[in-house]
C-alpha cells in the first residue's frame, strides 16, 4: 500500500485546526490504498494553533507537528516536504476551506508516479452546482475579485506554457514526493503553488484535474491572501518560463 503525506502549513488558524484535523484524520484513505501520514507545520502562529495541533498530535501517532519561525505559507510547505515519507505529497489549507472528502476522488485518479491531481473549485462549480452563468465555476459566495484572479492566471498559464487548468489556485493539489524532492523551490510565499505548478510543466509531469467542493471564507473569517498576491503570481509564472 502506497503512503500520501498531507501537509498542513498553518498560522493564527485556532479557529479551524481541530475541526480540521478531525476531519483528516475521519478519511479513510485505506480503500483507496494510500495509508497517510499527517504533518502539521506551524508557520510561527502567535494563537492557540500551535498548541491545539500538539494536543491532538500527542493522542495520534499519524500526526507530526513541526513548529517554525513565520516564513511563509510556502516556506512551511518546503520544510514539510523534506520531513515527509510518503509517496505522494497532499496539500491542505488549515482553515475549513476545502473537504477532506475529496482525497478519495483525487487519489482514485492517481494512476502513477508521474501524474500531479489538481483540485479543481471551477470544475466543482460547474459539475455540481451547474454554474454556467454569468460566471463560469464562481461559487455563489466568492468574491468577483478572486474568481477573476483565478480566470487571469488560467489564462497565462496557458499563454506561457500551453497548459489549460482551470484552477490553478486550488489549494488541493497531490505531488509525486521524488519529484518535489528534486526541484529546487525558490519561493517562500503563496506563489510557491506557481513555481511548483510551471515546474512540473517543464518537467513533462502530468496534471490531471477533479472536480471538487469548497466554502469560500471571507478575509473577517481569516483569508490571508491579497491583490498583490495575483500580481506575484503573474511575475512568479512569467519568471520561470524564462529562467529553466
Amino acid at each position: 500500500m502506497k503512503k500520501l503525506s498531507i501537509i498542513i502549513p498553518a498560522f493564527n488558524e485556532e479557529k479551524f485546526i481541530l475541526q480540521l484535523l478531525e476531519n483528516v484524520q475521519s478519511i479513510d484513505t485505506e480503500q483507496v490504498g494510500f495509508i497517510k501520514e499527517i504533518l502539521v507545520v506551524d508557520d510561527g502562529s502567535t494563537d492557540k494553533t500551535l498548541n491545539i495541533a500538539m494536543s491532538i498530535a500527542n493522542k495520534d501517532k499519524g500526526i507530526s507537528v513541526i513548529h517554525q519561525e513565520n516564513k511563509g505559507k510556502g516556506n512551511a510547505v518546503q520544510t514539510g516536504i523534506k520531513l515527509s515519507k510518503g509517496d505522494f505529497v497532499l496539500i491542505q489549507d488549515a482553515d475549513l476551506e476545502y473537504d477532506p472528502n475529496d482525497y478519495l476522488p483525487m487519489l482514485k485518479c492517481l494512476k502513477d508516479s508521474n501524474t500531479s491531481i489538481y483540485g479543481s473549485r471551477i470544475l466543482g462549480q460547474i459539475f455540481f452546482n451547474k454554474r454556467l452563468f454569468p460566471f463560469i465555476g464562481k461559487h455563489s459566495q466568492q468574491g468577483i475579485g478572486p474568481w477573476l484572479a483565478s480566470i487571469i492566471l488560467t489564462i497565462f498559464v496557458f499563454i506561457l506554457y500551453g497548459r489549460w487548468i482551470t484552477d490553478t489556485l486550488t489549494a488541493y493539489k497531490i505531488y509525486p514526493r521524488k519529484v518535489l524532492k528534486n526541484m529546487n523551490i525558490r519561493t517562500n510565499g503563496f506563489e510557491t503553488d506557481h513555481e511548483i505548478t510551471a515546474k512540473l510543466i517543464q518537467k513533462g509531469i502530468n496534471i490531471h484535474e477533479v472536480p471538487i467542493n469548497y466554502q469560500p471564507r471571507s478575509k473577517a473569517e481569516g483569508k490571508k491572501i491579497r491583490m498583490i498576491d495575483g500580481i506575484i503570481a503573474i511575475w512568479t509564472l512569467i519568471k520561470f518560463r524564462i529562467i529553466k
